[in-house]
């Protein structure tokens, strides 16, 4: 038989200290067993003798229960278990801020399953997005799933009975109710709906859930669609807390009679419409483009519209309308107040049926108090419509001037052969690009393009310059193009004198994209390190790229970096991070890494060193070997406009190129 060994001698041979004797609790909140009353305590059974029993002293009785419940509530307090992670002593809004940016929904649910207060911070992000994508019938049930724990057990016996797929829940408990919403359809908050394309058999289907899901989801905030069914509008139309829709039909997925009830939505933030087919969905003959318009004056911060020059007077009698619904609207000087942000693509200032454009643009939106401004891809009368905006900021004073980031498409309609013809046509830009100094942010697409097989390269202009540099507090500044290499329009490649002409008034520059003449890479990194605060150098475009494109980036940044090595000021021991602030560069469509002491990572290349005059920096492909959720690019939509709108001054990851539509 085995002898007993006291817990003490036991936690001493497993090494454990034992904690001091705790000295025993006073006597009054001691939770030990109350003594049985005595018997003249008790109430006395009657007896054959009739005597009566004397009284209870209810006072002393009284005074020990109030003691009693003091100690037990002691001891309550003593035992109640202190969170033993650091995530709890968080408030709840800050816990939601860290979680909200993990990206890994596996580890989030197995967190959901530790408490019910992780479960219910975890469930409501978790389901607070639904973004659903498929390009083929084989997708439909992952389409499903997403949808499918959104809706009651009646919808999904309805659909069930509508037509059978893969991925439909087989078994429904009879102890719920079967018209019932499920709590988590109250968590969404933005819906995504990416190209849907099954097949023509398949696709009605497909958007029958999404009609039964938009019935539950009262607290939707942000709609993101290329599809719209009437029955869909219908049920955004009856969303109280609408504030952000985005339409962006491919090949006339949206039709004129899907649009009507939309034009009941008002207070909205943030609009973004695509109108490029023949349906004419946003000036149909009731207008609910018009009326969401007028439905927002006050609160509208953001819109976008992408049409065709037939659909340019998209306000139509704007005027008229304003004076219908208020009289004394007309007297405001601007009727957009709150707009912060806007960005026109395709839009014509004259022409038949496109009088009233100028007018009513001028009239309801000003200018001056905007951030943002992209104009794109503008057709007949831009000239006359930026001739407006230089006259506007020249008279505007510093203190009267918001615009902050503006993105231009320095192109005439129909490229034409002769480069100089050009530069007299973008001349209006130019004059209203310096008629000011306050942009941080400046985006030129598709600069000049010339044909190569009538003269060489002619890089940027000395009045492109002379515009940039009026803006001396740019941080940002990028020439993008749209270029395959295959065509005879050429990109005018920028020398090393214009890279160092920028770079030398541009002090605050952090990210620039340029697409460098390789003909003298040395003066090139020259150039480019005499911007100090460069933190992120873009060059997708590059003239090598199409010589040797497996090699061609890591060369040129080599090249480049080599300079950047050689330029740097004399020390004992040098060190990257104490010359250079440059931590990224994006060669073709490789993102590098650049540091001194790179290590090597589990399915990434390995980093590479250049070195150059006894001095070495390194450079990691950011690219993974494997993709792990490269399946999910399937299933789930494009979120880059809703993530845009959500978390406007939240740093989204890496920087990314500007990727054409």
């Amino acid at each position: 038989m085995s002898t007993r060994r006291s817990a003490r001698i036991r936690n001493i041979d497993l090494g454990v200290n034992t904690k001091p004797a705790q000295s025993a609790p006073a006597p009054t909140a001691s939770p030990k067993r109350k003594r049985k009353a005595p018997a003249e305590d008790e109430q006395d059974e009657p007896t054959t003798k009739g005597k009566k029993a004397p009284p209870r002293k209810v006072k002393a009785t009284t005074s020990k229960s109030k003691v009693n419940t003091t100690a037990e509530s002691e001891i309550q307090k003593e035992t109640v278990p202190v969170p033993d992670d650091v995530l709890s002593v968080l408030p709840a809004e800050i816990l939601q801020q860290i979680l909200e940016s993990v990206n890994d929904p596996k580890s989030m649910v197995k967190m959901a399953c530790t408490s019910k207060r992780y479960y219910a911070i975890v469930m409501a992000i978790i389901h607070k997005r639904i973004s659903v994508s498929t390009s083929f019938w084989t997708h439909i049930p992952h389409v499903i799933r997403r949808i499918e724990p959104h809706l009651s057990i009646a919808q999904k016996k309805q659909l069930k009975r509508e037509c059978k797929y893969k991925g439909q829940q087989e078994k429904f408990s009879t102890l719920l109710d079967p018209n019932a919403v499920p709590p988590c359809a109250s968590n969404v908050r933005q819906m995504i709906i990416g190209g849907i394309d099954p097949g023509k058999r398949h696709k009605p289907f497909v958007l029958r859930y999404f009609e039964e899901v938009l019935k539950n989801l009262h607290n939707l905030e942000v709609f993101d669609a290329e599809d719209l069914t009437e029955p869909m509008a219908e049920n955004l139309s009856k969303l109280k807390n609408l504030k952000s829709i985005r339409l962006h039909p491919h090949q006339r997925t949206i039709k004129p009679e899907a649009m009507a009830p939309l034009g009941k939505l008002g207070n909205l933030e943030h609009i973004s419409i695509e109108d490029l087919s023949w349906d004419r969905i946003i000036v149909t003959d009731e207008r609910p483009f018009q009326s969401m318009l007028l439905n927002s004056l006050s609160t509208l911060q953001s819109l976008e519209v992408r049409t065709s020059i037939y659909y340019s007077d998209f306000l139509g009698d704007w005027e008229d309308k304003l004076k219908a619904r208020n009289p004394d609207a007309l007297e405001q000087q601007h009727d957009f107040t709150a707009l912060k942000s806007l960005t026109l693509r395709g839009i014509s200032f004259e022409g038949k049926h496109r009088e009233n454009v100028m007018r009513n643009f001028t009239r309801a939106f000003d200018f001056l108090k905007l951030k943002e401004l992209t104009l794109m891809g503008l057709e007949v009368g831009q000239l006359k419509f930026f001739k407006y905006l230089e006259d506007l900021f020249t008279k505007g004073g510093k203190g009267s001037i918001h615009l902050r980031k503006l993105s231009l498409q320095m192109t005439e309609p129909g490229y034409k052969s002769n480069y100089a013809e050009t530069e007299v046509y973008l001349e209006g830009m130019y004059r209203f690009v310096s008629s000011f100094d306050s942009l941080t942010s400046l985006e030129i697409h598709d600069y000049n393009l010339y044909n190569s097989a009538v003269q060489p390269n002619p890089g940027l202009s000395r009045r492109l310059l002379q515009s940039v540099v009026k803006h001396a507090g740019l941080e940002t500044l990028r020439f993008h193009y749209r270029h395959s290499g295959s065509e005879a329009w050429d990109i005018p490649y920028a020398s090393a004198e214009s890279v160092e002409i920028l770079t030398k008034n541009l002090p605050s520059l952090r990210v620039f994209e340029i697409a460098p003449q390789e003909d003298n890479l040395d003066a090139m990194a020259r150039a480019l390190s005499h911007a100090k605060n460069l933190k992120n150098l873009l060059c997708p475009n590059f003239k090598s790229y199409y010589d040797d494109r497996e090699n061609a980036h890591l060369n040129l940044a080599k090249s480049l970096l080599g300079g950047f090595l050689e330029n740097a000021s004399s020390c004992e021991k040098f060190a990257w991070e104490e010359h250079y602030k440059l931590r990224r560069l994006t060669m073709g469509w490789t993102d590098l890494r650049i540091g001194s002491g790179l290590k090597p990572k589990k399915n990434f290349e390995k980093p590479v060193k250049i070195e150059k005059a006894d001095r070495m920096v390194m450079v990691q492909n950011l690219r993974p070997k494997k993709w792990g959720d490269s399946k999910q690019v399937y299933y789930t939509a494009d979120s880059r406009w809703v993530d845009h709108i959500t978390r406007p001054d939240r740093r989204e990851g890496p920087l990314q190129l500007v990727y054409d539509d």
